[in-house]
């Protein structure tokens, strides 16, 4: 019983509305009984003035058009109904991998950036090879002297960045130069 699956509950209202149809011979095992039947019997027997039995049969009539509008749409439901196919286990345990597969990769993603964030945050902050260095306060003011950066571009015809940028590829050349002698033996002659 415990691996037997559950039914949900019916919903009070259906319920109520079910039995009331029931009843009143509008759905039921045949589509004709019910109350209707009921009502034609009592006609039948005699126990109804002429007045009451027109009537009677005119509730007959209107009741007989809702039975047939009634299990007309509930056909029409019955069809819409077999032409949706139930979604088997197999393609919802597929659904579920995708979108475990999804999250997944979400997370990785979410993952990775913040390492690469970490990352950059150490390269800025604790990496030792990164120490700033501090000049004196002479050196500095001579490498701030603009004046200075503003004469050289003068005297060669060129602008200040392009004395800068011409500094800095030397500083770089430097210290390339100054690399490949450390790996290279010395020879003595």
């Amino acid at each position: 019983m415990r691996n037997a699956p559950e039914e949900e509950p019916q919903d009070p209202q259906l319920v109520r509305l079910d039995n009331m149809l029931l009843a009143e011979g509008v759905a039921g095992p045949e589509k004709g009984g019910g109350a209707a039947a009921a009502v034609s019997a009592a006609t039948s027997a005699g126990g109804m003035s002429p007045d009451s039995s027109l009537e009677h049969s005119d509730y007959k009539s209107k009741l007989s058009q809702i039975r047939n509008i009634y299990h007309t749409e509930l056909e029409k439901y019955e069809q819409e109904q077999s032409r949706t196919r139930p979604v088997t286990p197999r393609e919802i345990e597929r659904m579920v991998n995708i979108i475990h597969r999804k999250f997944s990769s979400i997370q990785t993603q979410l993952k990775q950036s913040t390492c690469e964030a970490v990352m950059i945050l150490r390269s800025r902050f604790l990496d030792a090879r990164r120490k700033r260095r501090n000049f004196s306060k002479q050196a500095t003011e001579v490498l701030n002297d603009e004046e200075a950066k503003e004469e050289l571009a003068k005297q060669c015809g060129i602008t200040m960045s392009q004395v800068s940028n011409w500094f800095g590829n030397k500083r770089i050349r430097y210290k390339k130069t100054l690399a490949s002698s450390r790996r290279r033996p010395i020879s003595t002659p």
